[in-house]
């Protein structure tokens, strides 16, 4: 899925979207005596704002572009606070983190129905044990009830609230429902397909969901429809024609992004929409590739057609770069330290077959694979002392790394590599990743053998590392 990303390389473009002049700021005001050296801002684009306290120990954010914008306030124990912007609002926050949550100002009140019908979502998904469940169309339904309850509470307040805020959110909302009908039903089919045939977790109306999506650039500020309309609706086209060809319990590839190139080129109109799909569809071409040459054509293709001539050269420059992370390369070398503070290196395990996997605590798909894919790999190979399963983290807090390790109780060995911010280290860079959970396998000479190896939960996964043991 790689939705991390996907996420990233949103936030390279997002510049398309038609920003409004004016800034907006929110300042939280802590009561109870609450202390906080600062407080963490998320802007649903993958980089952070941070705040110290003023004079008047308040902490005050101020937000320049992509206005309205809705964000989420981090603070202590994992608490989330929720508001949104529009251009030129002055939002007052006064909070204890647990039990008081007061937004004051001009609009407020947008604010304040939003925590509401995220509470209510919250409230609804802790009753809830999605591992009790077997069959995904249970699943599924289980999702699609919970994405509907802030659909109704922001209808039911729609007098509250300001039409920007109604407008933007029942955009985001819709389309949140529509990815889960378009992507979310397609993941869990495939993560329960040795038990139910793949057609059978779809919802019944998937081949006609393309008849809901509409193309309109001046939404393309909105989150859910961004991410739908340029990171999952190209796969969903895909997969809606293998079903119509009546091939969806055959085998086919989770991600083809080079078959998802050709359903931008069939589907989508000129427009801003358009190029940022091929934006972002071109890299995980490259991505994507076992072997880099074979995507070549398509690579040219775009480069002679859609790109721009500083683009061109970075496509080709990250070509170049994937072909030296082909199989039989030298992997990069590194050095990192352990979780108790000794320097590792990847030479250490030469003579050993490795399984890479570059993660990072705030990715939920990493999450996953370690909490439930992992354990039964690691079982696998539990009386092979050749194989070593190193786990390489991008988290920029140390504290976060650790944390992860211990909640998700993560054998192997464990390496942190430092991130600025998102997947910015020299790791990353190194092993040309450009998102997470990433999967490379090392061969016992230090040479890739496999630089996008399958997840530790995917059936052919245990079969590569064996192909790797037996070179």
């Amino acid at each position: 899925m790689k939705k991390i990303t996907l996420i990233l390389l949103l936030c390279l473009y997002t510049s398309l979207v038609i920003a409004q002049q004016k800034t907006a700021t929110i300042t939280v005001d802590l009561e109870g005596g609450l202390k906080l050296d600062s407080i963490r801002l998320f802007k649903y684009d993958s980089y952070n704002l941070y705040a110290k306290p003023d004079a008047g120990s308040k902490y005050k954010f101020e937000i320049k572009d992509k206005l309205p914008i809705g964000v989420i306030i981090n603070g202590p124990k994992d608490k989330q606070i929720y508001a949104f912007l529009e251009s030129g609002e002055d939002l007052q926050l006064k909070t204890d983190f647990d039990q008081k949550i007061v937004f004051s100002g001009k609009d407020a009140a947008n604010s304040t129905v939003l925590n509401n019908y995220m509470k209510a979502l919250d409230n609804f998904n802790k009753k809830i044990n999605y591992t009790n469940m077997s069959v995904p169309t249970q699943i599924m339904d289980t999702v699609y009830k919970a994405d509907q309850i802030p659909i109704d509470l922001l209808m039911a307040n729609k007098a509250k609230v300001t039409p920007g805020f109604y407008n933007f959110q029942k955009v985001n909302l819709e389309y949140e429902l529509l990815q889960d009908k378009a992507w979310t039903s397609y993941m869990v089919a495939h993560q329960k397909k040795d038990k139910f045939k793949m057609s059978e977790g779809l919802p019944p109306d998937f081949a006609d969901l393309i008849k809901q999506v509409k193309f309109d650039d001046q939404l393309l500020n909105i989150p859910n429809y961004r991410y739908l309309l340029t990171v999952y609706y190209p796969s969903y086209l895909h997969r809606r024609e293998i079903m119509l060809a009546g091939k969806m319990d055959s085998p086919h590839e989770l991600k083809d992004a080079l078959n998802e190139y050709k359903m931008i080129l069939k589907y989508y109109p000129a427009g801003m929409i358009r190029d940022e799909a091929f934006k972002i569809c071109i890299r995980q071409v490259l991505d994507q590739a076992k072997d880099v040459s074979l995507t070549k054509p398509t690579i040219d293709d775009y480069i002679a057609k859609y790109a721009s001539a500083a683009e061109a050269g970075e496509i080709l420059d990250e070509y170049n770069r994937k072909l030296k992370m082909s199989a039989g390369q030298m992997a990069p070398a590194f050095s990192l330290k352990s979780l108790d503070g000794k320097e590792v290196s990847l030479q250490d395990f030469k003579g050993k077959v490795v399984y890479i996997d570059f993660w990072a605590s705030w990715c939920g798909p990493c999450r996953y694979e370690m909490q439930n894919g992992s354990p039964k790999l690691h079982a696998r190979f539990k009386d092979i002392k050749d194989v070593v399963f190193l786990y390489v983290s991008f988290d920029s807090k140390v504290d976060d790394w650790k944390k992860a390790i211990a909640d998700d109780k993560i054998e192997g060995i464990h390496l942190l590599s430092q991130a600025r911010s998102g997947l910015d280290t020299p790791i990353a860079k190194a092993f040309n990743i450009n998102g997470i959970p990433h999967y490379v396998i090392i061969d016992k000479e230090g040479r890739i053998f496999d630089n996008n190896a399958s997840r530790p939960s995917e059936n052919g996964t245990e079969a590569r590392i064996r192909e790797a043991l037996k070179k």
